[in-house]
């Protein structure tokens, strides 16, 4: 989970095991685009596939790039 997204940072969306099958972004890879900055939901604008999407930030794992 990431606690702080930044705009840029690359990411992969997770969801739970027992709702995984339901949510169709489960599994993709993207870039953080938006981080809205509350007091409500703390939710985050994704591109994925050049769309973008919300998705709350508990369900955000970064993707560390390998360093040659």
């Amino acid at each position: 989970m990431i606690f702080h997204p930044r705009v840029g940072q690359n990411v992969r969306v997770h969801y739970a095991k027992h709702v995984a099958a339901m949510m169709p972004y489960h599994g993709a890879a993207g870039v953080v685009r938006v981080v809205s900055r509350g007091p409500g939901p703390r939710n985050t604008g994704v591109e994925l596939d050049g769309r973008l999407v919300v998705v709350p930030r508990g369900n955000l794992v970064a993707i560390r790039e390998a360093t040659p």
